[in-house]
């Protein structure tokens, strides 16, 4: 096994001086605020206006000064909540406060009016954030709010994402659905997206410790957002900058065995900053199991991280991003299994290491440019279960990744441009061996349906290919009330199939100022390559082994589709914001996965067509100082169809190859609730949290053919669920520049409920939710 990172050396060239930013010590980052001042009379542009802008994630007040034409600008902004003051000596001042999403770039427009005798600063009151075209669904994940999480959440991003927003649907084997996406969740690293699934059972994945601020989108998505797009997270990882030498330590135990160790440390000088991050976890319930008893389900893993950010003048800055993730991890099984089956303990292991190399350029206020070159190798290990009455499966599968992406940003007037290039090298290596003749036999004598395989599957196969993606984009404000986003992308695959297309993106957000009403409208359209696990296996033909087939079904497609809707935000009351969105989706060959029998190797399959449509509401309260409370209300009515045939890929019921028609998809769930509310005792530091879940139930895929070999009807759905997690917690010690100790105690599901979480069919076991469970942490913050 050859593990190994390339290092980029850049070559800096110099262009002309001068920013117009003055600043000594700088934040990294790859939002920016541009602006224009203009006199409210007659609409003129302001020259030599003192511009200051402030906020939490910056070490330092930002100023400069509007030249001529009226214009400012502030480049490489961290995500957070920003306070812009505009003051001339002729001129009434104007505060505008707003919120900066990761990597987002604002165009805003100032008007001041003539100074009266006894006026001093105006303020725009009461502007939470500026008009967004992304859906009303949407929304911003911090690092506060991640840390009332219990610390055994915080181990991978899926458990974090399926309370996040409406319309996040808990599937099997721990994924997350999206609107009815079966590949859905597609992470951007400061910018960069990787092809890994990051659930749990196929890679090491991101931990969400080291999340600065998170951009959750289920919509309105620009055209520099490709691959996937059921929940795009857009990250923007923690930087020394944000830090003056700090650090936290965190000690977690629980039931189950969920212990939990990290670390973090952080600091900056002038011009460089430094993060790093390391953590360590097991349980003893790592994977939902298909047994309402946990057995044979423990698992360890850790996360590492670096990040080092150098400003090298006013123009140049460098960021170095090193990741290092692995898990080892038993299969489980169920009650029946341990006691007929005992030598069927399968196990696996992921490794994940990564690099990201950035370089950020400032041509002037109205231009930047952002490069980075990209690295990541990981692998996949399952080891075979041993026994007489089990199938062997046996699979090892490897993926290097190396990629270059640039974009470039221009300010041109009202209008903010961008336009980038991703450059992805993708070289998948599989290894794959599977004889059913053991599983066959146990069926047999529990007089189960079974699948029949004329013979083993042996396969192995490496091959290199990628993907050329372009995109132009552009956002302008038409006036104080319509920001308008259209833009078009370009992607070239070339792995499992070769494939092209262009998809065009339309968002629009429409501002009523005196209500505050933001009404919103999008079309997108979707190119969705093939996932990479197994993709070499699921394309290769080896579809004919199955007796109920008995043909190849072809390579695995990309999906192509369309994406409508249209939403409203509506502030309310004490902050709190009402969001309503309404959409519908048509795609062409949409993606589901199937399990080779008795194992949890995974290969994708196309069907002809999908349709998805709902309705989804969400509630946001900020925090209201005076009471201490805050929190979040998620609600998602939904339907997904799929269509036969089966048109690629690797497929195991022979039903939806030769039988017509729709079908709930798998991860249609009527209705989804999810919300969490908290309460925070400012002065002693005390708080409490409760976080509320509910699920009407997924489809069970099971037909009558199958129900009749078992002896018993099978229900349409699973059974609907609800469950309530309570958190306690203290901030005490309090002192200096954050310096205390944090404590928490978590009672999870606390009806101990412990329901049935998905059954796809029969050839799926089933997968429960966890029981009960408590967990204790602290927390050292120095």
């Amino acid at each position: 096994m050859r593990r190994y990172f390339i290092l980029l050396l850049f070559g800096v060239a110099q262009f002309h001086p001068g920013t117009g930013i003055i600043s000594s010590l700088r934040a990294q980052g790859e939002g920016a605020l541009h602006g224009l001042v203009v006199s409210q009379a007659d609409k003129a542009p302001l020259g030599e206006v003192k511009i200051k802008l402030e906020g939490a994630a910056l070490p330092e007040l930002l100023q400069t000064s509007t030249g001529e034409d009226g214009h400012f600008g502030f480049q490489q902004l961290p995500p957070g909540l920003y306070s812009l003051v505009a003051e001339h000596e002729d001129f009434a001042g104007e505060t505008l406060q707003f919120t900066l999403r990761p990597r987002e770039v604002q165009n805003v427009t100032l008007s001041l009016s003539l100074r009266a005798l006894t006026t001093t600063v105006q303020i725009t009151a009461d502007v939470v954030s500026l008009p967004s075209i992304h859906s009303p669904s949407s929304t911003v994940l911090d690092a506060p709010r991640l840390e009332r999480l219990p610390l055994n959440q915080r181990s991978n991003i899926p458990e974090v994402m399926v309370t996040a927003a409406p319309g996040m649907i808990r599937g099997h084997d721990d994924f997350v659905h999206v609107r009815g996406q079966e590949i859905a969740l597609n992470t951007f690293i400061n910018g960069i997206s990787f092809w890994e699934n990051p659930h749990s059972l196929f890679s090491g994945g991101l931990s969400p410790e080291v999340i600065h601020s998170a951009s959750v989108m289920t919509g309105g998505f620009s055209a520099e957002y490709g691959n996937r797009f059921g929940g795009v997270l857009d990250v923007v990882t923690k930087s020394g900058f944000s830090m003056d030498h700090q650090g936290a330590l965190a000690v977690g135990m629980g039931s189950a065995l969920r212990h939990n160790l990290g670390v973090e440390y952080g600091g900056h000088t002038q011009k460089l900053g430094y993060y790093l991050f390391s953590s360590g976890f097991e349980s003893a319930r790592f994977l939902s199991p298909p047994d309402p008893r946990s057995i044979h389900n423990t698992g360890r893993g850790s996360h590492n991280f670096f990040q080092l950010d150098v400003n090298l003048d006013s123009k140049n800055t460098l960021r170095l991003l090193l990741m290092g993730d692995g898990t080892n991890f038993e299969i489980p099984k169920t009650a029946l299994d341990d006691q007929a089956r005992p030598g069927a303990t399968a196990i696996q292991r992921t490794r994940e290491e990564t690099l990201i190399a950035a370089w950020g350029y400032i041509f002037s206020k109205d231009a930047l440019l952002n490069t980075s070159f990209y690295q990541r190798w990981s692998r996949s290990l399952l080891l075979p279960e041993v026994d007489p009455l089990a199938a062997t499966a046996r699979s090892d599968r490897s993926l290097l990744t190396a990629g270059l992406k640039s974009d470039m940003t221009a300010f041109l007037g009202r209008h903010t441009v961008k336009s980038g290039v991703d450059l992805v090298l993708l070289r998948p290596d599989e290894a794959l061996f599977f004889d059913a003749a053991g599983y066959v036999r146990f069926t047999h004598l529990l007089q189960l349906p079974h699948v029949h395989l004329s013979q083993p599957i042996q396969f192995g196969r490496a091959k290199s290919g990628g993907q050329i993606s372009l995109y132009v984009q552009d956002a302008v404000r038409l006036g104080d009330r319509l920001t308008l986003d259209t833009g078009l992308r370009f992607d070239q695959y070339s792995l499992a199939t070769s494939a092209f297309h262009f998809s065009p993106r339309v968002n629009l957000a429409y501002r009523f100022p005196r209500q505050g009403t933001v009404l919103h409208a999008s079309y997108n359209n979707f190119f969705v390559p093939p996932a990479v696990e197994n993709v070499l296996f699921a394309s290769s033909g080896l579809t004919r082994l199955v007796r109920e087939i008995g043909r190849s079904l072809g390579p695995v497609r990309p999906v192509v589709g369309n994406q409508f809707e249209l939403g409203v935000t509506q502030p309310l009351r004490s902050k709190m914001t009402l969001g309503l969105t309404g959409y519908y989706r048509v795609s062409r060959d949409p993606v589901h996965t199937n399990l080779l029998p008795d194992s949890r190797i995974y290969a994708y399959a196309n069907f002809e067509r999908e349709k998805a449509y709902g309705l989804e509401v969400r509630v946001d309260l900020p925090r209201i100082e005076r009471l201490g409370l805050s929190g979040y209300l998620n609600y998602a009515l939904g339907r997904v169809y799929f269509f036969n045939p089966v048109t690629g890929g690797f497929i195991v019921e022979a039903h939806h190859v030769s039988e017509p028609g729709r079908f709930l998809a798998p991860m249609d769930q009527t209705h989804t609730l999810t919300g969490g509310f908290t309460y925070q005792h400012h002065k002693s530091g005390v708080w409490a949290g409760l976080s509320l879940e509910y699920g009407s139930g997924t489809p069970t895929e099971a037909d009558e053919h199958e129900g009749a070999a078992m002896g018993m009807p099978l229900p349409d759905r699973v059974a609907d669920h609800f469950t309530a997690n309570l958190s306690l917690g203290a901030d005490l010690f309090r002192r200096g520049e954050g310096n205390r100790i944090s404590l928490q105690f978590n009672v999870e599901n606390l009806t101990d409920n412990v329901y049935k979480v998905a059954q796809e069919s029969v050839f799926s076991a089933s997968q429960f939710s966890i029981p009960r469970l408590f967990s204790g942490s602290a927390r050292i913050h120095f």
